[in-house]
């Protein structure tokens, strides 16, 4: 099977399933979390989170199981020294997608961090097989924000995730921004089912991201039909576009059960 950057590339329209890892090395659960869409995909995208399992111990256990991981890699608190050697690691064990963001954790000030542009340039150096990513919140596009982006393409980025996407048209400008400017850059949207004013709420206070109103109105009244019924409506129309190449999902629960699978695999056909 091809990997997921060549699908990406390609005339389909991958997914990547974005799991969290469990608190210590747990194959069981990991894989049963990563199986969620079962045949859709088999490329996954591993949360770097400081109180789990980290991401890259996460990725080579996937990878060991024939599955295709797409490490997180969290630049904060990392030398670039340590960063390359994790990606020397993580190449040898059969990882070979990365993407490359900040991490949330706190800043340790005793360790010279480098920038996600020269991170990824080092990675770009020492593993060439190595398909890198970053990412990009499409809710602020201020021109610090594109410059930052401009320096992690030219750095080698292959391809940009952004934040949850709760409406295609939001989206659009930004995609069509991206697609000018670097044509070959892959734009991978992340996309979130939503079926709880709870979880909207959460999502809110976590991310500082407005609704759409008509999502919004549903969770406020407790319509979960008419929410997935937005959320295949905003999947389809990022999958008909050619302005996106696939998309990353990623559940509110940790451990959805296997009928959100399945109503996301329909969703998106």
């Amino acid at each position: 099977m091809s990997s997921f950057y060549d699908q990406l590339c390609g005339p389909g329209f991958p997914l990547s399933l974005e799991i969290t890892p469990p608190k210590t090395s747990n194959p069981v659960i990991l894989q049963r979390r990563a199986a969620l869409l079962r045949d859709r995909s088999r490329t996954v995208n591993v949360i770097q989170r400081p109180d789990r399992q980290s991401s890259l111990e996460a990725s080579l256990e996937l990878a060991a199981a024939d599955l295709e991981p797409v490490w997180h890699l969290a630049v904060r608190g990392n030398t670039l020294e340590s960063i390359t050697a994790d990606a020397r690691r993580a190449v040898t064990g059969g990882v070979t997608h990365a993407l490359c963001l900040l991490g949330d954790h706190a800043p340790d000030p005793s360790v010279e961090s480098p920038t996600i542009s020269a991170a990824i340039r080092g990675i770009a150096e020492a593993t060439p097989g190595m398909v890198i990513g970053a990412t990009a919140n499409q809710y602020v596009l201020d021109e610090k924000a594109w410059k930052n982006l401009d320096g992690k393409i030219r750095a080698g980025a292959r391809f940009i995730q952004t934040q949850p996407v709760f409406e295609a048209a939001a989206i659009v400008p930004f995609a069509e921004q991206l697609k000018a400017k670097y044509p070959g850059v892959q734009l991978v949207p992340m996309v979130m089912p939503l079926t709880t004013a709870a979880a909207a709420e959460s999502i809110h206070n976590r991310l500082k991201i407005d609704l759409p109103r008509p999502l919004a109105g549903y969770l406020e009244v407790g319509d979960a039909e008419a929410a997935w019924g937005m959320f295949a409506e905003t999947a389809g129309a990022l999958r008909d576009s050619p302005l996106f190449a696939g998309v990353a999902v990623m559940t509110f629960e940790m451990d959805a059960h296997i009928e959100t699978g399945q109503r996301i695999c329909d969703a998106l056909g």
